[in-house]
């Protein structure tokens, strides 16, 4: 998958230059140079999501090995979205006003005069590449799958910034303990992350990867002739027998470097409704949210897209609840960027735990409230509050969970590979945790037992 890069991202924009802006090559190298800065860099896991999933599921109908322009489509749809990933990152850290991303300066202290509008030609790039490159059928459902999770994600950033302006007005005006447990609650977290991450991270490559898989190879391709200029050949990709994924009970075995290798050759739950709650108005003080009583468990899911929505969405909380967790007690060497969220007072996982978990109001006030050694002091009272151990025991339930899912849809998803990016993701915990938390936690834990 990585190495297509040059074919499908590059090669597109060189075409897209010669169709529509003719005559204005001198800023093609600046834009080749922007791309490569704000989409190469990372795993890209989602694009390569997409590709092993897709070919896992036509391994298991028994289709044969695709040829070698299905393959390219389905790489497409992997590369838009990276490159709708690379819009989001650039859009966000300009927000959070962020420092690094990926080890190097984020985008827009590169580049600030045009890293706005980046974000617009990132974004509607990434719709060209698959317009491009798949035939019409597939554009059509694609399309409309991104397009969804897109606006998600946007009203997801939106609850973010709303929230992240509400926790700074406690500031200037504190409006007593049970209206700021009220609003400041686990229910709301989950409802920003659901919509910012989860449909875009995982929900979105797993259902274009089935969207793929079912639409099982139109050969009426948009893709140009011209990609087979200048020695590129056509010749057949050959599928390597799968490898057996290794028992994701024991995941301290797990060797990241293997699993990325398996997927190139490849290439105790509530409802989602209970889970990720609709908003209907801004989040404010004044106002609570309305509990209802609670729904029932929701039953099996009867359909490979519900249950892939089920998971992606799981996955995703996952994802980004250890996001939260690495921002603080992360290697800033490991994870590539400098933790900003207790400084910037954003409703992380870690904060809403810390308000579910306290009984003292002065530990409420220390969360929200900036002092001196602001920073520090809600160290404290997370160490306190043994927020490391609760994230420990919510990986495992999570874990649990989503191998649970899927083996209730073992016939109908891409299960190994599924399998093999929840181990991914675990194992980034592992690899990335600040080895001084582990050890002071550890020292913490063998003097109080």
């Amino acid at each position: 998958f990585h190495q297509s890069y040059d074919k499908i991202v590059e090669i597109s924009l060189e075409s897209y230059y010669e169709e529509e802006l003719p005559g204005l090559h001198s800023f093609l190298d600046r834009d080749k140079k922007m791309m490569q800065y704000t989409i190469k860099g990372g795993q890209c896991f989602r694009g390569v999501l997409v590709f092993a999933a897709t070919l896992e599921l036509i391994e298991r109908r028994g289709e044969g090995a695709p040829s070698s322009e299905r393959i390219q489509q389905i790489m497409s749809v992997g590369w838009a979205l990276e490159i709708l990933q690379a819009a989001f990152l650039v859009a966000d850290d300009i927000m959070d006003e962020s420092h690094t991303r990926r080890g190097k300066a984020c985008w827009h202290k590169v580049d600030r005069v045009h890293a706005y509008n980046d974000v617009f030609k990132l974004e509607h790039f990434a719709f060209y590449i698959l317009k491009r490159h798949l035939s019409q059928k597939d554009f059509v459902s694609i399309q409309d799958i991104f397009r969804g999770v897109i606006l998600k994600t946007a009203f997801g950033q939106g609850l973010d910034l709303e929230y992240s302006s509400l926790i700074k007005q406690l500031a200037v005006e504190w409006p007593g303990e049970e209206a700021v447990r009220m609003r400041l609650s686990m229910p709301a977290y989950d409802n920003i992350v659901a919509h910012k991450t989860s449909f875009y991270t995982f929900h979105l490559p797993l259902a274009a990867a089935l969207c793929l898989a079912n639409g099982g190879g139109d050969e009426d391709s948009n893709v140009s002739a011209n990609d087979d200029r200048e020695g590129e050949t056509s010749s057949r990709i050959t599928i390597k027998k799968k490898e057996k994924v290794k028992s994701s009970d024991d995941f301290s075995a797990c060797d990241d470097g293997k699993d990325r290798g398996v997927l190139e050759q490849r290439g105790g739950g509530a409802s989602d409704e209970e889970r990720y709650p609709s908003s209907s108005s801004s989040p404010s003080f004044s106002s609570r949210r309305s509990r209802g009583s609670a729904s029932s468990s929701s039953s099996s899911s009867s359909t490979g897209e519900e249950l892939a929505k089920k998971i992606g969405l799981e996955l995703g909380q996952y994802f980004q609840v250890q996001d939260d967790f690495l921002d603080v007690y992360g290697d800033p060497k490991k994870t590539g960027k400098i933790g900003t969220d207790i400084e910037q007072r954003k409703l992380t996982w870690l904060m809403a735990k810390a308000v579910e978990k306290t009984t003292d109001e002065k530990d409420l006030r220390t969360l929200f409230q900036p002092s001196k050694r602001y920073v520090e002091k809600v160290r404290e009272v997370f160490s306190r509050l043994s927020l490391r151990d609760c994230y420990l025991e919510y990986e495992a339930s999570v874990c649990a969970k989503i191998k649970s899912w899927v083996r209730q849809g073992s016939s109908q998803l891409p299960t190994e590979t599924i399998l093999l990016i929840l181990n991914k993701v675990h194992s980034s915990r592992v690899k990335k945790e600040s080895a001084t938390t582990v050890s002071s936690m550890t020292s913490a834990s063998a003097a109080t037992s």
